[in-house]
């Protein structure tokens, strides 16, 4: 059949059906050989041999069939046959699980061939030496399994004693190969055959052990791949999270990010997914998911193929959640958004929904008229969107010549576009009545939770969830224990109705009160978390909250069967991994206790083993317990009948545990048949689950740990070489290995570019703006323009991690960039040589300054601030620290552990009252490892010219009014000398420490400033940027905005340019 009717497909992929080429085929596979030996009738020599001594007829009649083994060859390839079948019919195989299986069956198939042979050798040592008591020196013999004396052919051997005969031998093979070993059956000393295929076996055994664990360790570490290198991400995603102390709100959008990302990509961004296939592939699979709504894009619709087919190559897929901007009101239309799935509400600049749309093209007025956003359009649940970025069109346009094309298409057919754009305008300004405001805030889809209903992150559920995590731990240890002792008692069942109540009162719980979240948004309506529940885990509780043991017990159950009835509750084992991610899911968001993957990993196959040796245990005791009544068991035999129910367990506990781990002390008696079965698949189980398992895990774990020790290693040692050979300066090379040291300790090798670049554009916008808005909106440079001009800055902001001495930005030299400080230490030094601390949030560089000076004018006073001791009511866990605010300029203190500062501030202000009064803003914060600063509260107080320096206290309150503390202090105003006025904004700013800060060129917001303006020119033509158009800024090539200061005096900033 297989040489002439089994088709195949060619390198080709092309099907063959041809019987000559199928025959070549098969020839050539190199197999056929092998069949042939295989279906060679050996068995006719059984007419001539019918008994080969010691063999009976049976046993020759199967020797001569051992080429039958020869089709072994063909188990892969039928494995995989029988896999694609059952994909074909919809059964989808488990990877993972399929592998383990294939594991255990190699273990037993060796097994089952070891024990078969062993027994041989034995069985031809006691016919050899039929009736001489002295040279039977074999192991079945001293075992009792074979006859003193036996005769050629003989009698045939019971059934029962053969049973007998193969399991004592499948149970030393067992034994031998799992590595357990327990030395209750070994090879008779006396028998050289026997003791070198023990040998023999002893090496094979080591062999499959490291296959197992070779195999494993594959399957930890992949799990399958995907999810391996998910988690690993999601990881990284959380330390960073936690390092840059972000809030609970930006820490749940993170993770429900990477959750949708995985649900609908397997944890690859849009941009990766579609390099997984080739350019030709990656048009076909665009094409049919958007070129319904390309057919109706402005110019595109009417453009060749060519050019579209360009254009889909150069598109980026992104995924939304819910409450996700798209783009604001005001930011640059630089991108065009095709909505593939999902919907989402545009919204007026009030934050009001007019509209909501699905399966459509989004930006296209914006996009090809060059002008800003007119509206918001955010996400109404998770979408997946195409997007064409500016760049990516008006480059396609040059490389196939279209720019002149579209330059004619957009004057004749512009006006197409500024009807929808009136369209959309005109909705808006009818709107903007109080009337309409007020109706569209009432049908507004906003979130609101049912009275009694209960969130998912509230204190209850944390304590319902872990209390139904104990009462899993608690069924999946009583019940076994229940069966095997047969121990009920009324403290028992009182904690059994306790348990089930729980379990019970929960069923109702997730259908009608508790809250879930689902595909990144809460769902809080009790008919539909009710449905989600009753979709997924309803049916398996409703199964387990049955109380079959409730009703035994009515009925005088009071044995093992009261715990058999409990097999119902038993089946909740199978939420056990839920549960236990559940658990440590709320160690992360309520103790800020980072679970890792890893410790995930270790924790789940440490309580797996565990587990198994508790079921184990009670399993072998009822094995020995039910069989004590008419055969020796080991009860019987260890004199433990007659011990308490903790003894035995202790015993039977002990067996599991030094059987699981394959130390095989075999201490503990194994007699009976049942017993040396049931003991051979604990062996099995150990021998994959615990020993390799184990020790996979933890070769995964260290491989991993290994890999980034040796990254970090191998760039330290590559750096001091290069340093050595080029004869750094060693107080440079001490520097560079600092910023190494402080890149593995501190920020654990987190590089917070790739980090938010894993993001979403809108997830990285929203980091970037929780650190940036409010800065960037603050800042007189950029009163001119709006929110949304902002937000498109914000799209440009790169984390910067400025090193110990570095300079910033330095008087009299050009500045190329802006900086946001986020943490660390940077002081600024002006031109007189006053030196402040930048406080987190401020904008550092010129034009920043320049604007400030522009607005506010050059201060005329010197303010100085003797801080002296404070008192605060709420500043109980952190160390608080205080901003002098004067205007837009601010000023802070050092951090303090104690309550005595005694520190002075020193500032320039500028004092515009005529009685020559100054009013200055305190704010109170507090500081504390992995958390946001939070304010403690605010206070002002007044000073003017006249004041002595005298002792004062400042009452500091919260946003409520309320009283939280004091601040005594001193404050003097002195108006400005000659010497000390400034006559220059800029200022040198030098980092203190390694800080982080994000930086904004300049180049970027003038392209914005010139996008904007461009924008209101009436020729739409005219809007058009020209191909590579950009602000250049002349720029020094020893780039001036990076410095070292390596003379750091004590007192301040002894600047040098040496280096």
């Amino acid at each position: 059949f297989r040489a002439n009717f089994e088709a195949f497909f060619d390198e080709n992929n092309n099907l063959v059906v041809d019987h000559k080429a199928i025959w070549q085929h098969f020839v050539k596979s190199g197999k056929v050989k092998w069949h042939i030996l295989s279906i060679m009738p050996l068995e006719v020599l059984t007419l001539a041999f019918p008994t080969l001594c010691p063999l009976w007829r049976l046993q020759t009649w199967s020797l001569f069939r051992l080429n039958k083994l020869l089709r072994v060859i063909e188990m892969p390839s039928l494995i995989r046959s029988v896999e694609s079948s059952l994909a074909k019919v919809g059964v989808k195989v488990p990877k993972n699980p399929l592998k383990v299986v294939k594991l255990l069956l190699v273990i037993l198939l060796l097994a089952h061939i070891n024990a078969c042979v062993f027994f041989a050798i034995a069985n031809f040592n006691q016919h050899a030496n039929s009736g001489d008591l002295n040279a039977q020196h074999n192991w079945a013999n001293a075992e009792g399994l074979v006859g003193s004396s036996p005769t050629c052919p003989g009698e045939a051997v019971p059934l029962e004693m053969v049973g007998q005969q193969y399991t004592a031998g499948l149970y030393w093979a067992m034994a031998t190969i799992s590595t357990a070993g327990y030395g209750d059956i070994t090879a008779d000393l006396n028998s050289l055959q026997e003791i070198l295929y023990s040998t023999l076996i002893l090496i094979v055994g080591m062999l499959v052990y490291t296959l197992v664990i070779a195999s494993l360790e594959d399957i930890v570490a992949q799990l399958d791949v995907t999810s391996s290198l998910y988690k690993i991400k999601t990881d990284r995603a959380n330390t960073y999270a936690q390092i840059q102390c972000l809030p609970e709100s930006l820490k749940g959008k993170i993770g429900a990010y990477n959750d949708q990302l995985w649900r609908s990509h397997l944890g690859v961004k849009g941009d990766k997914l579609l390099k997984y296939v080739s350019p030709a592939l990656k048009s076909e699979l665009i094409v049919d998911a958007i070129m319904p709504y390309l057919e109706k894009v402005f110019f595109l619709k009417d453009c060749n193929a060519d050019f579209v087919h360009c254009i889909m190559q150069c598109l980026e897929l992104e995924i939304y959640l819910s409450d996700d901007y798209l783009f604001r009101e005001g930011e640059r239309g630089d991108a065009l958004h095709i909505l593939v799935s999902g919907s989402v509400d545009l919204l007026t600049s009030q934050g009001v929904k007019f509209k909501t749309v699905s399966y459509c093209t989004l930006g296209e007025t914006s996009f090809f008229l060059f002008e800003p956003q007119i509206c918001s359009a955010k996400a109404a649940d998770s979408c997946e969107v195409f997007q064409l970025r500016m760049a990516t069109f008006l480059n396609g346009l040059d490389d196939y010549q279209l720019s002149s094309q579209f330059r004619e298409y957009l004057a004749a057919h512009h006006s197409s576009l500024q009807e929808a754009k009136a369209s959309i305008e005109n909705t808006i300004t009818n709107l903007s009545s109080s009337k309409m405001v007020k109706f569209f805030d009432a049908n507004d889809d906003i979130v609101k939770v049912p009275k009694g209903v209960i969130l998912p992150d509230s204190n209850f559920r944390v304590v319902w969830d872990i209390t139904l995590f104990l009462g899993l731990l608690y069924l999946i240890t009583s019940i076994p224990l229940q069966i095997s002792f047969a121990g009920i008692g009324m403290v028992n069942l009182i904690i059994d109705l306790f348990v089930d109540a729980f379990f019970l009162m929960d069923v109702y719980c997730r259908l009608r009160k508790f809250a879930v979240v689902k595909n990144g948004y809460l769902v809080s309506r009790p008919n539909d978390f009710g449905k989600l529940y009753r979709e997924t885990d309803f049916h398996l509780d409703l199964v387990c909250v049955f109380p079959a043991s409730i009703l035994a017990f009515a009925f005088g159950v009071r044995n093992q069967f009261y715990g058999i009835c409990r097999l119902f509750q038993f089946l909740r084992v199978l939420s056990f991994v839920k549960y236990l991610e559940g658990v440590t899911e709320i160690l992360s968001t309520k103790t800020r206790f980072t679970v890792t993957t890893a410790t995930l990993r270790l924790t789940q196959i440490f309580m797996i083993i565990l587990i198994l040796t508790h079921w184990f245990s009670c399993s072998f005791h009822f094995i020995g317990d039910q069989g004590a009544e008419f055969d020796d068991t080991w009860i019987i035999v260890d004199e433990m009948q007659h011990e308490s129910i903790g003894r035995r367990y202790l015993r039977s506990f002990y067996w599991s545990l030094y059987t699981i781990t394959t130390i095989g002390y075999g201490s503990v008696p194994v007699i009976s048949i049942h017993e040396r079965l049931f003991s051979m698949l604990a062996m099995a189980v150990g021998a994959v689950i615990c020993d390799a398992g184990l020790t996979a895990v933890l070769a995964s774990i260290l491989q991993n740990k290994d890999k980034q020790a040796g990254t970090n290693n191998r760039r330290i040692q590559c750096t001091k070489l290069f340093m050595a050979t080029n004869d750094v300066d060693e107080r440079l090379q001490s520097k560079i290995l600092e910023y190494f040291a402080y890149a593995d300790d501190e920020m654990r090798n987190i590089d917070e570019t790739d980090i938010l670049n894993d993001f979403s554009s809108s997830l990285r916008s929203e980091v970037l703006s929780h650190f940036s808005f409010d800065s960037l909106r603050d800042c007189t440079y950029f009163d001119d323009i709006s929110d949304g001009a902002i937000f498109s800055l914000i799209k440009n902001l790169e984390p910067y991690l400025a090193v110990t001495g570095e300079k910033l930005s330095v008087i009299g030299e050009p500045c190329y960039d802006l900086y946001v400080f986020q943490k660390g230490s940077v002081r600024t030094k002006d031109a007189t040589g006053a030196i402040a601390n930048v406080t987190e949030g401020d904008i550092i560089g010129h034009l920043a300054t320049q604007a400030k000076s522009h607005r506010e004018g050059l201060p005329t006073h010197s303010l100085e601030i003797n801080l002296i001791s404070a008192n605060f009511s709420k500043s109980k866990n952190g160390n608080p620290y205080v901003i002098v605010k004067n205007g837009r300029y601010r000023c802070r203190s050092l951090i303090k552990s104690t309550r005595n500062w005694m520190e002075t501030i020193d500032m320039k202000v500028k004092v515009e009252n005529a009685d020559n009064s100054h009013k200055t803003e305190l704010i109170v914060k507090e500081w504390r490892k992995r958390q946001n600063h939070v304010v403690v509260g605010y206070g002002e107080i007044i000073v003017t010219e006249s004041s002595l320096g005298d002792v004062m206290v400042c009452t500091i309150h919260d946003d409520r009014g309320r009283n939280v503390g004091t601040i005594e202090l001193r404050a003097k105003l002195c108006r400005l000398s000659a010497s000390d006025a400034l006559t220059s904004h800029e200022m040198t700013s030098t980092a203190l420490s390694f800080s982080h800060l994000y930086r904004l060129p300049i180049s970027a917001d003038k392209e914005l400033r010139k996008y904007l303006d461009l924008s209101k020119r009436r020729n739409f033509v005219e809007r058009i940027p020209q191909i590579g158009e950009g602000i250049e800024v002349e720029k020094d090539s020893t780039d001036a905005a990076v410095d070292w200061d390596l003379s750091i005096e004590k007192e301040g900033l002894g600047l040098s340019n040496k280096v």
